[in-house]
């Protein structure tokens, strides 16, 4: 009788940390480039990441097969340059003095909510 031993399972590692969305988002992008993918302390992330963060708020972790780590940090890289560019592109909402009332109104009037002057 032939003995085999069994095939060691691949190590997994942490190739990104982020909340819920980013790790989904990532997650999707890993899989079309047909890269194996799993999502690690997703409940627990979400619901208590003060528990097993050390205080952090996105504890969500996306772990790829030890020997795809390569391929993995390439769309993990690109993901993050994204990421920071739609974050630096997105509008600021700085709140605002009336010209007329001198009223403070917040970023996202366009009108004074007091006396109805445009921002301007």
């Amino acid at each position: 009788m032939l003995c085999s031993a069994p095939m060691p399972t691949p190590a997994w590692v942490i190739v990104y940390t982020g909340n819920a969305t980013d790790t989904a988002m990532l997650y999707s992008l890993l899989e079309a480039e047909e890269i194996p993918v799993r999502i690690g302390d997703e409940v627990m992330g979400t619901l208590a990441p003060y528990v097993i963060g050390g205080g952090q708020s996105a504890v969500v972790t996306v772990l790829v097969p030890e020997d795809r780590v390569v391929d993995a940090e390439e769309v993990v890289s690109e993901f993050v340059e994204e990421t920071k560019s739609q974050a630096a592109a997105a509008p600021s909402f700085t709140p605002w003095t009336c010209p007329c009332c001198h009223e403070q109104n917040d970023g996202t009037f366009e009108i004074c909510w007091n006396c109805q002057t445009e921002k301007g």
